[in-house]
């Protein structure tokens, strides 16, 4: 059985607790190593100037409406901060009968080349985990973003799914 930590509790001042869900994805990520398939899942330092690494914002975080006047808004998503300490669990656990986990090979636009994707949807909690993992001389696996899975989107990842490989 699936074995996850309760969603964190968020007031509506969401933007001043930052500090605070950085100190758990830290502990998760940073000072603690995660491991999917005995690789460890790597956070790419913060860019230049920046406090927090781009992934942490990706996973706390949606983008603002396409076609908006800035594209590159990201405005807190309080559905995938409260569920931020499920990410290393799920990873973790990815076996487990509740995850509907697969891999597909998808073209990544940031390296212009194929790469396996790994999704773990854990259905009754509506949310999903995905890494992308780079293959050069060992695979190497990298937190690409996670996210509530709204009901619109439910028959989307139902079909993804069913075409990806089953993750053994």
């Amino acid at each position: 059985m699936l074995q996850l930590p309760e969603k964190i509790q968020i007031p509506d001042d969401a933007i001043t607790q930052i500090p605070e869900l950085f100190k758990t994805f830290k502990k998760d990520f940073i000072d603690n190593k995660t491991y999917f398939m005995a690789y460890p899942v790597i956070v790419a330092p913060p860019k230049n100037g920046e406090t927090y690494p781009e992934v942490f914002w990706h996973i706390i975080s949606q983008q603002t409406q396409k076609g908006s006047k800035n594209n590159n808004t990201r405005l807190i998503d309080y559905k995938r901060a409260k569920r931020l300490c499920w990410i290393k669990p799920i990873i973790q656990q990815y076996k487990d009968e509740q995850l509907t986990s697969w891999r597909s090979k998808e073209f990544d636009k940031n390296t212009g080349k194929a790469i396996y994707k790994y999704y773990f949807w854990y259905k009754e909690g509506k949310f999903m985990v995905i890494l992308n993992c780079i293959e050069t001389k060992t695979k190497k696996f990298f937190i690409a973003t996670s996210f509530y899975v709204f009901d619109s989107n439910i028959a989307y990842y139902e079909e993804l799914s069913n075409k990806g490989e089953k993750i053994i």
